[in-house]
């Protein structure tokens, strides 16, 4: 199946330092773990406030969705946690 993300929900996790999203590859649920840094490295941040984080998450949604396919498809688990390396 190709993995999709027809739930445009994502949710800020300050303690762990990411952003979680989730993707589905046919019925399997397949979350998505962005660390905060890779956000950073891409959006020009640096300790915003948690709304810059969540649009500047929104604005790259398209990106970040071929990465997080990218990375899936190498890996094929159900738990995929993305960071600098994977830009």
């Amino acid at each position: 199946m190709t993995l999709g993300f027809p739930n445009q929900t994502r949710s800020l996790d300050e303690d762990a330092d990411l952003i979680r999203f989730t993707g589905h590859d046919g019925v399997m649920e397949i979350r998505f773990l962005l660390e905060l840094p890779a956000l950073e490295r891409m959006a020009g941040l640096g300790g915003s406030p948690i709304e810059i984080y969540l649009a500047a998450f929104d604005q790259r949604r398209e990106t970040i969705e071929s990465m997080a396919a990218r990375a899936y498809g190498r890996t094929r688990k159900s738990l995929v946690r993305l960071s600098v390396t994977d830009l």
